[in-house]
């Protein structure tokens, strides 16, 4: 159980107004710590991975309202000695809200326009074992909720802090002593699909935006690698405006924070065509992806793009790693 603290990010001057509050909420998580060797080489690490409850009240109850959550988390231990632990939890999940953008009744909140959104977060933790089934920890978080794209306004929000937590081990755990596997710097070729569904401004509905990337990939150390790639999307919400027909050309610069088959990437994108051709007012843009590299070469995984502080769309990942 967790309890957290946060303050909100405002990223355009009319979000100031109702920025000014600080979220408070709980979490409660049910987590397997895995230590066989066949789920330790699926990060070269040791891991946590469970599912998590959520509620979150933004102190604006007439604006914002309140969120509740449901998620998964992936939680690698980076660290450990004695009864310390330095722990990385990255987690996704589905949120509820109670209050969303209505153009008559709630207009100035467009942060969320649709009450069922996507929660992203990322927790650094300390934790110490003080008794054999008890320990307490202190994280660091930082959260990110938007429909994705879903449904306009879409600017998201993003609430750092700081959270307390204690866990109750039902088992004590024994860590066994894996071997890392030797470190090989080599070249790696990343061939991706990517995909979504976007608003048809055009009409009522959805429609479909596709893409397809190729990054290459060189590898650092044993959790860090670095890439250069392109990318060619389609979207056919863009597809009315005669200078692109909905072509969208770019290139990027790529970090992959790679536990052995888990990996997340970090892409800052640069447009190859003019923004103004596709309503975009920046030239740059970023992904972030959670993808899992199975044995085979088949990659799966979802990515969030954003274009500074405000996320675009969110949606699903397939390829292979070559």
């Amino acid at each position: 159980m967790e309890g957290q603290t946060s303050w909100i990010l405002p990223h355009s001057e009319e979000l100031v107004p109702i920025s000014q509050s600080h979220p408070q909420g709980i979490r409660l998580s049910y987590e397997k710590l895995s230590l066989e060797k066949s789920t330790w080489e699926n990060c070269n690490c040791f891991y946590l991975w469970g599912g998590e409850l959520g509620y979150t009240n933004f102190n604006n109850p007439t604006v914002l309202g309140d969120a509740f959550f449901f998620s998964g988390f992936f939680e690698p231990v980076l660290w450990r000695r004695a009864d310390w632990q330095l722990r990385l939890k990255a987690t996704l999940g589905m949120t509820y809200l109670t209050k969303v953008y209505d153009v008559n009744s709630n207009p100035k909140n467009t942060f969320f326009s649709s009450p069922l959104s996507f929660l992203l977060a990322v927790a650094p933790k300390v934790s110490y074992q003080v008794s054999e089934n008890w320990e307490v920890f202190l994280s660091g978080h930082y959260n990110h909720i938007s429909n994705g794209g879903q449904r306009q306004p879409n600017r998201g929000m993003n609430f750092p802090g700081f959270g307390l937590g204690v866990g109750y081990w039902l088992e004590q755990p024994v860590f066994p002593a894996h071997k890392k596997p030797v470190l090989r710097h080599r070249l790696s070729f990343l061939l991706e699909s990517f995909g979504t569904f976007r608003d048809n401004p055009a009409d009522t509905g959805r429609v479909p935006a596709l893409g397809i990337s190729m990054d290459l990939i060189h590898t650092l150390t044993r959790i860090n690698q670095l890439g250069l790639g392109t990318e060619l999307s389609w979207d056919q919400s863009l597809s009315s405006r005669a200078e692109t027909q909905g072509f969208v050309p770019a290139a990027f610069l790529s970090h992959h924070w790679v536990f052995g088959r888990v990996d997340f990437s970090q892409r800052m994108g640069l447009y190859l065509t003019d923004p103004a051709f596709i309503g975009q007012n920046h030239r740059f843009f970023q992904r972030y992806a959670l993808s899992y590299w199975f044995p085979t070469g088949f990659v799966f995984g979802v990515d969030l793009k954003a274009h500074g502080h405000v996320a675009e769309n969110i949606g699903l990942r397939l390829g292979w790693l070559f």
